[in-house]
This record gives C-alpha cells, sequence and structure tokens, in this order.
C-alpha cells in the first residue's frame, strides 16, 4: 500500500494507493507553520494501515529532500523545508519527493499510455493555473524534473503582457512572471482593482459571461499561457499540452487559451486537453512516478 500525498499553496491532501487505484483520499487545509503541517499529516492519515512507501506531490522545487518555494509568498516556511527527513521518521519507510505539476504531468501521461491509445503522447506539458502556475514536462517518454527540480517551472519564466492592474512583482522576487498574469490569485487581484471591491476568481470567471472588462482580463491571462506554451513548444516540441489545476479547468478557460494559441503564427501547434485526473493529478503522478 502507498501513501500519496499531495500538497499545494491552500490545501493538503493525502491518499492510500494500491495499484494505482486511490482506496481512500482526504483533504485539508495547508499548515500555516512547521508545527501545523506535521499535525496535519497525522490528522490525514489516522487510522489507515502503515504506508510501505510514501510519494510526495510537493508545491515548489525539491533538491536534496528539501524543499524550497519558487514563489515565497505561497508558503512561509517552505524555505529548505527536510520534508523527505520528517516523513522518513514518522513513517519508517520510504520517501520519494516530486514537484506537483511534475508529477501531475506523469499522471497525466500515463492516463493516456495506460487507455491503450494508438499515439499516445512522447512529449506532454502539464500546465496547472491554480492558486500559482506550475508545470511539468514528459520529455521522449520520461518525466524531466532536471538536476534542481525546476524543469517545466513555466509560471515563473516571463511572461512579456502587463496585467490589469500593471507590472507586479512576483513571489519569486522577479518582475513579469506568467504567475503574477494568470494564476488564481492574480487574477483575483486584478479583478479587485478593476471593480473595486474584493473578487476571487470564481467571481471574476461569473462576471465574464456578461462584463467585458472581467472577459479581458481572462483573455489577457489566456494569451500570457498560450504564449508560454509557444515558448516551450518552439524550445522542446510538444505533442500534447495538458490544462489542469482550478483556474485551468474553470469554465470557459480552456476555449480561451485554445483561441489565443489558434492566433499564434507557431508551426505545428500542440493540441490542448482538460486534465484527464482532475483534482488527483498530482496524487495518481506522485504514486506513478519512478523510483
Amino acid at each position: 500500500m502507498l501513501l500519496a500525498i499531495d500538497i499545494g499553496g491552500t490545501k493538503l491532501a493525502a491518499a492510500l494507493v494500491d495499484h494505482g487505484v486511490i482506496v481512500a483520499r482526504r483533504q485539508v487545509p495547508m499548515a500555516v507553520d512547521a508545527a501545523q503541517f506535521a499535525a496535519a499529516i497525522d490528522a490525514l492519515v489516522d487510522g489507515w494501515p502503515a504506508p510501505e512507501r510514501i510519494s510526495v506531490a510537493t508545491t515548489g522545487y525539491v533538491d536534496g529532500g528539501k524543499v524550497y518555494p519558487v514563489n515565497r509568498a505561497i508558503i512561509s516556511f517552505w524555505n529548505g523545508f527536510p520534508l523527505e527527513s520528517l516523513l522518513r521518521e514518522r513513517f519508517a519507510c520510504p520517501v520519494t519527493l516530486f514537484n506537483d505539476a511534475q508529477a501531475a504531468a506523469w499522471g497525466e501521461y500515463c492516463a493516456r499510455r495506460d487507455m491503450g491509445e494508438a499515439a499516445y503522447p512522447a512529449n506532454l506539458l502539464f500546465l496547472t493555473l491554480s492558486t500559482g502556475v506550475g508545470g511539468g514536462l514528459v520529455l521522449d517518454h520520461r518525466l524531466r524534473a532536471g538536476p534542481h527540480g525546476l524543469a517545466g517551472h513555466v509560471g515563473h519564466a516571463p511572461a512579456r503582457l502587463t496585467p490589469a492592474d500593471g507590472l507586479v512583482a512576483c513571489g519569486c522576487g522577479r518582475l513579469g512572471c506568467l504567475e503574477m498574469l494568470a494564476s488564481g490569485t492574480a487574477l483575483a487581484r486584478q479583478a479587485s482593482a478593476v471593480f473595486g471591491r474584493q473578487l476571487d476568481s470564481a467571481g471574476l470567471f461569473a462576471l465574464a459571461a456578461t462584463e467585458p472588462r472581467a472577459a479581458a482580463i481572462l483573455d489577457l491571462a489566456a494569451l500570457g499561457v498560450a504564449e508560454a506554451i509557444a515558448g516551450l513548444h518552439m524550445s522542446v516540441d510538444l505533442d500534447a499540452v495538458v490544462i489542469g489545476g482550478s483556474v485551468g479547468l474553470a469554465p470557459g478557460m480552456l476555449p480561451r487559451i485554445a483561441k489565443a494559441l489558434a492566433g499564434l503564427p507557431l508551426p505545428c501547434p500542440p493540441p490542448l486537453s482538460a486534465a484527464r485526473l482532475g483534482a488527483d493529478a498530482g496524487l495518481l503522478g506522485a504514486a506513478a512516478c519512478p523510483v
């Protein structure tokens, strides 16, 4: 029995996975400090059998068993957090760590491979638009993490577009990142500035059906995502792009990205599709990732 853990900016999920099938799942809000994090892990697995192995999909990047933030504003205590050793001591079993979007990329790749598709993609980009913007790459049928776990971190590649409320410094310390344009946090910030009241990304999507200013914010974000996809495509030659995350899977967002991508002068544009594993892409991808 494998314990899969998915750590995001706002949520902490765990699942017992048996041969690729989730048999039990729990979710709580993400902890605000290290002590609360350890307590949340204990609460998530309370009453479950001891795992034989643990596989973790986590926000940030993984280096030497420790987790580091790319955007320092998302999890304040995540700078060199000894996640692997904490879990090894707690569960006394092998622990493997992956970036959450990289794990989800592998999960989506495996979903297409295992469904018996005649031409499942060898080169796949998974792009998650959620609290932040993350990405993972499968190239030549292999998950690519990079020597420091940074491969596919498209959210912190520069976007050449300026958001509705002007250029904003990213939590990574640089200006002009895609995450400051197209994440759920960025959409909420832009919507609140434009409409003069507090709005979240869900409220923005609701307004977009009838309010041109709301639609314009989403269209600009979609264009920024399309530009990022085009840049990666020209670098590594993709044959599939999968969009996930709460923003990416929100009604109308995928068609907006597809329309923006179709409008770019891009040779052999890769097909876009929605994440098949939904919110469980990170959990199932971590469980399936090669050890």
